[in-house]
């Protein structure tokens, strides 16, 4: 049976765009900086809601309500941002069949992957590449 039932599929379909959302917010977190913002954006963040909500900017900036909905805002735009470049690229990009991503995964990515094994510590080695802190068992 080659076919899904509507029921079945949906939850497949959800189950395929839950995962996207999921990766693309790990990514946003553990990549591109989580919830964080460069202070002079946030500065002026503050300052133009200062201007109009009419808040004072000390209140605001102790206020952890505002700042919990903030980071979400931004943790949020980050990963909207990382869903779109997920989504673009999955649609403009071709797919490969099974069989090509199984052939150039044992006949380019396995030999490049050993070769790295063996050209990394050799590359230390000779160039005497020896941090003192650092014991490799």
């Amino acid at each position: 049976m080659t076919e899904h039932a509507a029921v079945i599929f949906v939850f497949f379909f959800l189950a395929e765009y839950a995962s996207i959302v999921l990766i693309c917010l790990l990514i946003s977190i553990l990549f591109v900086g989580g919830y964080l913002l460069n202070a002079k954006y946030l500065i002026n963040l503050i300052q133009y809601a200062d201007i109009v909500f009419g808040v004072n900017q000390k209140s605001m900036i102790l206020n952890p309500i505002f700042e919990g909905i903030l980071y979400g805002i931004i943790l949020a735009f980050k990963t909207c941002v990382m869903i779109f470049i997920f989504i673009w690229s999955r649609a403009s990009l071709p797919r490969i069949r099974y069989d090509q991503l199984m052939s150039y995964c044992w006949t380019i990515l396995l030999p490049l992957i050993i070769a790295f094994i063996f050209l990394i510590p050799c590359v230390i080695y000779s160039f005497e590449i020896i941090c003192s802190n650092i014991y490799l068992l």
